[in-house]
């Protein structure tokens, strides 16, 4: 019956304005009431068509001389032309006679906010919070214009109260969890979803976020749950099969997963993105015909998708293709080129077919790029070692230790180098340094030098840092 009547009301809205347009054209005078002309002005300034605006503005005030609510309107629309003291101006000329008039300060909390005037919008909104009765639109407002002040804890203080008013509010919901998110408080949006659901149990897009802060947190196992609850409440909600497909993929559970992402595929149109995380599941479960069919599917519907280039690419190095595997990194690199992961992947081919200066040219745009990749260091080095020209790999390697002075492997791997090179002491100096890190590393060094084992003083090294344990 509701819906019946909004498609009825809908219908008469779009008659008023296809008559009042009608009118314009004519010239001939027609009459509307004070409502049916606030409907007119607003559906024009909400879509920016100022002329027609306009016209209505002055057509309206022309036939209800003793309505304010027109000059409201014009306000607004002088604020949409950038006219925003004039429109301060009109607005501070009713509030006299207009003191507890809602829809005056609505529009100069609007009028403040275009001109990033947040807090006399605030003051603005906060005149009205008390009397209103859509207070939970104003609280919406106030919270928006803490955020544009970048003041991220009022606004989620005031989303807070306006979805207590609109616990249903989908929209609200997903603010107040994009705040959490923005300001990575993951264990405080547990707290306050699980207090939220506590009172409404039965709202699916608070167990929905729930499940996305508890994936947050690396709680896979409590982020499952609360997507199965979801779709407890609605058995259509795609996301949260999705994401729970993610949360069995952290938990190397690639079956599972498998069958939820493909559970999308029930429920809406096929994305390429999901084809890839598929693909990417039968490969961490060793099935490459499995991989590569959906990573080509993911690539059916979206060719500039360069993980999926990047996967077909995985899957041919593993079959041993890798000049095929070649063109696929290419082009993901061509379609992601801020990507370090494919630049390395292919760099490490060129690497293992002694296409030296190809792999460092890649490797050189990974380690500026990312001073922290820590394999590109050791493998951009291991170009230079197998030329003989250990001097340019320890200065390399002297490089990455001064962004990664905690990083054992490059250590370890400098001290290979200087061993290699003949200056014993100053090896010895870094291998104690790199056994001070991480003992346990000390492997990666033997497995370049295995005759380091023959060397006392490297014996006596790691019998004075090795754990009681090793």
């Amino acid at each position: 019956m509701s819906e019946d009547f909004e498609w009825q009301a809908e219908n008469d809205f779009t008659d008023l304005i296809e008559r009042f347009e009608e009118q314009i054209k004519s010239g001939n005078g027609h009459f509307f009431d004070v409502e049916e002309f606030e409907g007119i002005i607003d559906y024009y300034l909400d879509n920016q068509q100022k002329e027609l605006a306009r016209a209505a503005i002055e057509w309206a005030r022309e036939q209800h001389p003793a309505s304010h609510s027109f000059y409201i309107r014009e306000a607004r629309l002088l604020a949409q032309e950038s006219h925003f003291k004039e429109a301060l101006a009109r607005l501070e000329s009713l509030e006299a006679i207009e003191q507890g008039n809602e829809e005056l300060f609505f529009a100069k909390g609007e009028i403040y906010s275009m001109m990033d005037r947040h807090a006399e919008a605030i003051e603005s909104y906060k005149k009205i919070l008390e009397t209103t009765d859509r207070p939970e639109e104003v609280l919406s407002n106030i919270a928006y214009e803490y955020e544009s002040a970048n003041d991220y804890p009022h606004a989620l203080i005031y989303l807070k109260k306006a979805l207590e008013m609109q616990p249903e509010s989908e929209e609200m919901i997903q603010e107040i969890s994009f705040f959490f998110e923005l300001t990575t408080r993951y264990d405080e949006a547990v707290e306050f979803f699980g207090d939220f659901l506590d009172r409404h149990p039965y709202s699916k897009f608070a167990w929905f976020n729930l499940g996305l802060f508890y994936s947050n947190l690396d709680l896979y196992e409590k982020a499952i749950q609360a997507y199965e609850f979801v779709i407890a409440i609605d058995d259509t909600f795609s996301s949260a099969y999705f994401n729970m497909a993610n949360a069995y993929t952290s938990l190397k559970h690639y079956k599972k997963a498998i069958k939820l992402y493909e559970e999308t595929f029930v429920l809406e149109k096929p994305e390429a993105i999901t084809h890839y995380y598929i693909g990417e599941c039968y490969e961490n479960l060793d099935d490459n015909q499995q991989a590569l069919i959906h990573f080509n599917q993911a690539l059916d519907i979206d060719d500039k998708l360069a993980d999926a280039w990047a996967g077909v690419a995985r899957v041919f190095v593993r079959q041993n293709l890798e000049k095929t595997a070649v063109k696929y990194y290419e082009k993901a690199i061509e379609l992601a080129p801020n990507i370090d992961e494919y630049k390395y992947d292919l760099a490490v081919i060129y690497l293992k077919n002694q296409d030296f200066d190809k792999s460092a040219k890649l490797l050189d745009t990974v380690v500026k790029h990312d001073t922290h990749y820590v394999e590109a260091w050791m493998n951009y080095s291991l170009i230079f070692a197998l030329k003989g020209e250990f001097d340019e790999a320890i200065n390399l390697l002297e490089r990455a230790t001064e962004e990664n002075m905690k990083e054992a492997s490059l250590w370890y791997r400098k001290a290979g180098y200087l061993y290699r090179a003949g200056k014993i002491e100053a090896a010895f100096f870094d291998i104690e340094k790199a056994v001070k890190l991480d003992f346990e590393k000390h492997r990666e060094l033997l497995d370049y030098i295995p005759e380091l084992l023959d060397e006392p003083r490297f014996v006596e090294i790691l019998d004075l840092y090795k754990e009681p344990n090793n």
